[in-house]
């Protein structure tokens, strides 16, 4: 995506495959309050990214769900959001207004390795311990994962915001889990170096989106 007739350019890059709904309301934003400033948005994966482009100015700024430390960036928490729990509209769990844990425990959950490095799986170990090592099912995507839910062969837990857009396209449901702590959906990284002025007023955009 491009915006044109722009005399400065903001250039943002997402990581992973997820991108945050609320990157196109910042992006509107953006388009409205200063139209004069260029900006583009591509996406990659984290670990194609060579060291010299972290020096370079191929990108202004990150947006990722996982917390990288790169040598001469800041990354920040942007927004937050709680865990929930994905089940097939038809599930027994919809009984429940917010999923308890132990009630977890006893479904066959799967999980997407396209978000091992997620820092909300990290939240979930310490809530559950090994317990739900012992039940789940790995699979390659979150696409994938949430096909298998929609079709009844086991839950998901993510986050909220997360989950949101799958239910929107039916056959799956969201409930809270039970007692889930507050967690990091995406982090915006950019240099340590003070920002530009179209820099700085793109970043307080972002801060302002919930």
């Amino acid at each position: 995506m491009r915006s044109s007739g722009a005399s400065a350019e903001i250039k943002v890059i997402v990581l992973g495959e997820w991108v945050p709904a609320q990157l196109a309301e910042v992006l509107a934003l953006q388009r409205v309050e200063e139209p004069e400033t260029e900006t583009s948005l591509t996406g990659c994966s984290a670990s194609t990214i060579p060291t010299q482009d972290l020096q370079s100015d191929q990108f202004d700024f990150a947006l990722s769900t996982a917390a990288w430390e790169w040598p001469g960036w800041t990354c920040e928490p942007l927004w937050h959001d709680t865990l929930a729990v994905a089940v097939a509209k038809r599930s027994h769990l919809l009984a429940y207004p917010e999923v308890p844990q132990e009630e977890v425990l006893k479904q066959p959950l799967i999980c997407a390795q396209s978000t091992a490095d997620d820092p909300w799986r990290t939240v979930l170990r310490q809530l559950f311990g090994d317990a739900l090592q012992e039940r789940q099912q790995t699979v390659t995507t979150f696409d994938v994962a949430m096909t298998l839910v929609s079709a009844g062969y086991g839950i998901a837990l993510a986050p909220a915001k997360r989950l949101a857009g799958y239910a929107q396209r039916g056959g799956i449901a969201v409930r809270p889990l039970a007692g889930a702590p507050l967690i990091v959906m995406a982090y915006l990284l950019h240099r340590c170096a003070a920002l530009s002025e179209p820099q700085a007023r793109f970043a307080q955009r972002a801060h302002s989106v919930a």
